[in-house]
C-alpha cells in the first residue's frame, strides 16, 4: 500500500513539475517572441492616439499615487484638459518624491521653476481681495491711453 502512495506522490510531483515547466516555456515564448510583436503592432496602431481622460486615468493608475495626489488634484473626472500635464507631472513627482533628491530630479527634468520667496511668504489676502484689487487697478490698455492723453 505504501508503494502505491509513493507512486501516486511521484506522479503528482511529476505533473506539477511538467505544468511548471510548460508555464515557464510559455512565459519565455511570450517575452522573447510574442510580446515584441504585439507591442510593435500596438505602437503602430497608436501613432495617432490623443490624450483622453481614459489615457490620463490609466497613466495615473500605473503610477500608484497616494492620498496626497487626490488631495492636490481631486476627482480626475473634473480636471480640465488644460491641467492634464500637471496631473501627469504630479503623479510622476509623487512617485519619485520619497527622497528629496528624487523630487529635485523631477523638478530639474521638467524645468519646474524653483521655489521663490513668495512661495514661503504667508498670504495677506484672500482670493476675494485679490480679485477685487485686480478689478480696481487700471488695465495695461487704460494705463497706456492715459499716458497718451497726458
Amino acid at each position: 500500500m505504501r508503494e502505491i502512495h509513493d507512486l501516486s506522490f511521484d506522479i503528482d510531483r511529476f505533473l506539477e513539475d511538467a505544468a511548471r515547466a510548460k508555464q515557464q516555456l510559455d512565459v519565455e515564448r511570450w517575452r522573447e517572441e510574442l510580446r515584441p510583436r504585439a507591442l510593435r503592432l500596438f505602437a503602430a496602431r497608436t501613432t495617432k492616439l490623443q490624450w483622453t481622460r481614459a489615457l490620463l486615468k490609466l497613466v495615473v493608475r500605473e503610477l500608484h499615487p497616494d492620498d496626497l495626489f487626490w488631495e492636490l488634484i481631486g476627482n480626475l473626472d473634473r480636471v480640465p484638459r488644460r491641467r492634464w500635464p500637471q496631473v501627469a507631472a504630479l503623479a510622476v513627482a509623487l512617485r519619485h518624491s520619497w527622497r528629496q533628491h528624487g523630487l529635485a530630479q523631477i523638478v530639474r527634468s521638467l524645468h519646474v521653476p524653483r521655489q521663490s520667496a513668495e512661495d514661503n511668504a504667508p498670504s495677506r489676502h484672500t482670493n476675494h481681495s485679490r480679485r477685487s484689487a485686480r478689478k480696481s487697478s487700471p488695465s495695461k490698455r487704460e494705463a497706456r491711453k492715459s499716458r497718451r492723453t497726458k
